[in-house]
């Protein structure tokens, strides 16, 4: 039931740009991102990964995964992927108006920003620092009129009331879609596929918002591990 994700994988990486340019006025943004609800969505993902050990001859990432999904899907899937270790590495990419993808037009229709960290219940660990509720509303604060969604691959981001009362308040400071992520421990390759499943059935979809809880009910459906971590889909009321 995963062959369509798995068959798409196989293939090299490529290089995001490191160019930057100034901000662009707000009229100019939202001009340029339009509402994608009855339309594809563009075939961007934003992966912001920290390290997942201290083992320096056992580096371990999912950028070889997102980019092996690329040729599954048409047109191929643009992956941007920095690795991320603490708050204010956080706020350099995400903050409103001055991070990184505030500053990069072609960054601004992306519909999916994928966190892979470690986690627990309302916050997120690096090997540097562990960023806690606070500090990932104000990370993504401002992100409405927009559409995309904030998908944690961690563990345990939406386990129990915390997770609940994190998800709430992350999507009233961020004003996304709708938050994905997990209520338990998760291993790595089971999770994995659960994450590249969604996000082929996601950018294949010919309208992917209106379809949001019935791609996600199919991963669930479709896939036992995804029922096992509690993989969980949480949305605005115009998701």
């Amino acid at each position: 039931l995963v062959g369509d994700v798995v068959g798409g994988l196989g293939q090299g990486l490529g290089e995001a740009g490191d160019g930057q340019v100034p901000v662009a006025p707000a009229a100019l943004r939202l001009a340029l991102v339009l509402p994608a609800r009855g339309r594809a969505a563009p075939s961007k993902l934003v992966c912001l990964e920290s390290y997942w050990n201290d083992r320096l001859f056992h580096s371990v990432s999912v950028r070889g995964f997102l980019e092996a999904l690329r040729p599954a899907l048409r047109p191929p899937l643009q992956v941007a992927h920095r690795f991320v270790e603490s708050k204010r590495g956080l706020a350099y990419y995400t903050k409103r108006p001055r991070g990184l993808l505030w500053r990069e037009p072609e960054v601004w229709d992306t519909p999916i920003y994928y966190l892979a960290l470690h986690g627990s219940p309302g916050r997120v660990t690096s090997v540097l620092d562990t960023i806690g509720s606070d500090n990932l509303c104000d990370a993504f604060r401002g992100y409405d009129g927009y559409d995309c969604l904030i998908y944690f691959g961690c563990c345990s981001v939406l386990r129990g009331e915390a997770g609940r009362r994190f998800a709430r308040r992350f999507l009233k400071a961020a004003g996304c879609r709708a938050v994905i992520g997990y209520r338990t421990s998760i291993d790595w390759m089971p999770s994995m596929l659960i994450d590249l499943l969604f996000f082929q059935r996601f950018y294949s979809h010919p309208a992917p918002w209106q379809a949001l809880r019935e791609i996600h009910a199919s991963v669930k459906r479709d896939f036992q591990p995804a029922r096992d971590y509690g993989f969980t889909l949480i949305s605005t009321e115009r998701a």
